[in-house]
């Protein structure tokens, strides 16, 4: 009875939870046989701090909200009255854990501040697609312990308990009878396809009114073993063997799709990637700096309008421009908002937590120094304030003062001079270095050309900073109070700021140019046969569908299986107490049984077993052709990637000449701007115009053929299986970071190829340990 007692208790939620998790973990990492099907983590309870993480018991989750109209139906179902226990294991309000948030590591404003890293640190733990993919995984691997079980010894215990009573009065009208009956033994299945059944069943009879009892047991055994159809270990094991495969299967699956997530985290393919955010970043920075031009030219245009020096139609034309460039930064910012806040749901962040981006990748792409910048917007303020004064020449000790402020305006130039001056001889240095399998030879000259022709120019320009310093000096000394004096000394003024501005500007376009061939894209160097042979070897995918291909060829022996004729021999025991004793043990020969014989099942209806044998025919040549098919398609995808990284390189060329030709234009019609009006006529406004466009629109090009190219070397890593990450689910060759920094603990990998090939075992075993 107290054996029955704790049988009929059973173990706890808990204990079989444990249960499950003790034989489900071992099978995945059992599937770990190479370094390249690593999963990282694999527990499916989210780590603490995760908003997907329960803070409750997991075998006692408290009832959670409801809705309330469903409600009504939990409680009254069928108009019934239903569980008021459905509260016993307490309520909760949350869906999310309480306080998830300061695991964001947000600042004191409530900001989060995102690195590449960090995002993909917090999609690891907040993103549900991933949560949902690794439990993928472990369901498969529990269906496994499952097939499993199914050759193990499975036992049972069964009562039957029954008090009868009959009639009235006592003997012979009335029986009070306790009836126990109890079932104790096992099943066990066989790999060559024998079934064993051993049931040990004990009935013991009490009647209450005469006081008599009876113990009867009989010991059951059964063995069935087919010797024809459904015999043999190919046939038996195979349901356990596809479900083994299956779970190295979906382990090779999740480790690619870890690849696959970080790069769409990190990179692109899929969604929105931090890289597609810095891209979105760099364009509205980029109509920011549209909008800032066009606004100090429209008041630049305003002054010489004031002064007759532009008609009301080329003011027009630029006011319109401004509108526009006004729209375009609006625009711009709502694309970026948009794309954080679809980046938040993929990270598993809300969209209400504001973000604040590591934006250091871009640095490249700042053309112009902001001192530099600085000092051309206040030598452009300061030439506004000038051209206001048209007509009316200020009084001599202002002109004075005017002088003095040009010449410490003028005394900045020279720093900004060694500025561009650095960035001349860094480009000249990469220019230096020797020639790599992907450069332009054609590419590399005119840079060569276009960097020297740059480096002879520095001297003139310093002489003249030096010539206008000593002009405005000049100047200044030459200021008298007549109105014929102030008017000569306010047209000299004007003629010196332009002169300040002419070596400015020229430094600025060193600087330009300098920073645009500055900007490099990493270096491929996989040959096309290598890049193949590579990926035919280490695709996880291809050596999913490979296995499929076996299965498909093993299927086909199980369902040939099925056709034969049914053959099984049947031995049975039954041992019997006998009748009349107590001890439920005391097994008589007279009273058992035993029997062996043969069943036979001729193969007269087999048309249902012969359409399944005709269907794994076809499903075994459709698997071999699927096999082709993947390898296939992973060449096109290789060459697609390489010659598109090819035309992407050979695009960003194009982008960077783009960019150094509408920023030369710029600059020219900058200078035009000043000329007479009569020799430019209305041609000048227009010119700008357009050079501002070609400006914006070169500065997005160059950028967004760098992030392409980026992502398109990514995906080139990924068709080949060369992107390899750590425990973390971080990339481990740095062929792939999206940083220069390497991990603290991984050697240095030459990003131009392919990582070492990690051996594949033709016949993977089960680890020792785990």
């Amino acid at each position: 009875m107290l054996l029955f007692a704790v049988v009929l208790a059973g173990c706890t939620r808990s204990h079989y939870r444990r249960s499950a998790d003790a034989e489900t973990y071992p099978i995945i990492r059992e599937r770990v046989v190479v370094p390249a099907f690593d999963i990282g983590r694999t527990r499916v309870e989210p780590a603490a701090g995760s908003r997907l993480a329960d803070p409750f018991d997991p075998d006692h989750p408290p009832k959670p909200p409801d809705d309330p109209s469903a409600a009504l139906f939990m409680a009254r179902p069928g108009g019934m009255r239903g569980s008021s226990h459905w509260g016993k294991d307490g309520y909760t309000d949350a869906i999310e854990p309480p306080g998830w948030e300061r695991s964001l590591g947000l600042d004191e404003k409530g900001t989060l501040k995102l690195t590449p890293d960090k995002a993909v640190e917090l999609a690891l733990l907040n993103s549900r697609e991933y949560q949902t993919t690794l439990e993928d995984v472990y369901i498969q691997a529990l269906a496994l312990t499952l097939n499993r079980f199914e050759f193990d010894c499975r036992w049972f215990l069964r009562n039957n308990t029954t008090f009868t009573h009959f009639g009235t009065s006592s003997l012979p009208n009335e029986t009070n009878t306790l009836g126990v009956n109890t079932d104790f033994g096992f099943n066990r299945n066989f790999a060559a396809g024998g079934q064993l059944l051993v049931d040990f069943a004990n009935a013991l009879t009490y009647e209450y009114t005469g006081g008599t009892q009876t113990v009867r047991s009989n010991a059951a055994i059964s063995l069935i073993q087919p010797l024809l159809r459904n015999a043999g270990r190919k046939v038996r094991l195979e349901t356990l063997t596809q479900a083994e495969r299956d779970v190295l299967y979906t382990v090779r699956q999740f480790a690619r799709f870890r690849k696959a997530f970080w790069a769409s985290v990190a990179v692109g393919g899929g969604g929105t990637s931090y890289l597609d955010l810095l891209r979105a970043v760099q364009s509205y920075r980029n109509a920011q700096l549209n909008l800032k031009q066009i606004q100090e030219t429209y008041g630049l245009y305003n002054e010489l309008f004031r002064g007759g020096r532009r008609s009301v139609v080329e003011l027009d034309q630029f006011y319109q421009q401004l509108q526009q460039a006004q729209l375009g930064v609006i625009s711009a910012e709502l694309g970026l908002q948009n794309a954080l806040d679809g980046y938040k749901l993929q990270l598993g962040v809300p969209p209400r937590i504001p973000v604040e981006l590591d934006d250091s990748q871009l640095d490249q792409f700042v053309l112009t120094d902001p001192v530099l910048e600085k000092l051309r917007e206040d030598l452009d303020t300061f030439q506004r304030e000038r051209l206001r004064e048209l007509g009316q020449p200020p009084p001599a000790d202002a002109l004075r003062a005017h002088f003095a402020t040009l010449r410490g305006l003028a005394a900045r130039v020279p720093a900004a001079l060694e500025q561009a001056t650095a960035d001349l001889a860094k480009w000249g240095r990469q220019l230096d270095r020797p020639t790599r399998p992907g450069d332009d030879p054609d590419a590399r000259s005119r840079a060569r050309s276009a960097h020297d022709e740059l480096e002879k120019q520095l001297p003139a320009i310093a002489a003249e900073v030096t010539k206008a310093s000593a002009a405005i000096d000049r100047h200044q000394r030459a200021v008298t109070d007549t109105d014929a004096g102030r008017l000569a000394s306010w047209t000299e003024l004007t003629q010196d700021i332009r002169a300040v501005l002419s070596p400015l500007d020229a430094a600025i376009a060193i600087q330009t140019q300098s920073r645009i061939y500055l900007i490099e894209l990493p270096e491929v160097e996989a040959a096309e046969a290598d890049a193949l042979a590579y990926a035919k070897t280490y695709r996880l995918d291809l050596q999913n569908q490979l296995g499929a291909v076996t299965d498909a060829w093993r299927k086909v022996t199980v369902a040939a299986n099925a056709l034969r004729s049914g053959l099984d021999v049947v031995a049975k025991a039954n041992l019997v107490t006998e009748p009349g004793r107590l001890n439920p043990v005391a097994f008589s020969a007279d009273a058992s049984q035993y029997s062996i014989g043969l069943q036979f099942d001729g193969p007269l209806n087999r048309q249902a077993e012969r359409n399944a044998y005709r269907l794994s025919l076809i499903t075994y040549q459709r698997a071999k052709r699927g096999y082709m098919q993947l390898s296939d398609r992973i060449e096109f995808a290789i060459r697609q990637d390489l010659r598109g990284l090819r035309q992407q390189r050979v695009g960003f060329e194009v982008a960077r000449q783009s960019l150094l030709s509408a920023a030369r234009q710029f600059e020219n019609e900058r200078i035009n701007l000043f000329r007479p009006q009569q020799q430019q006529g209305g041609a000048t406004t227009l010119n700008l115009l357009q050079a501002l466009s070609t400006l914006l629109n070169a500065r997005n090009s160059l950028a967004g053929s760098y992030f392409t190219y980026e992502q398109q070397r990514v995906q080139l890593l990924l068709d080949l299986e060369a992107l390899q990450l750590d425990q973390r689910g971080f990339p481990i060759n740095a062929s792939a970071r999206t940083s220069d920094r390497p991990a603290a603990d991984e050697p240095p990998v030459s990003p131009e190829r392919l990582p070492e090939p990690r051996p594949v075992p033709a016949a993977p075993g089960r680890p020792g340990g785990p």
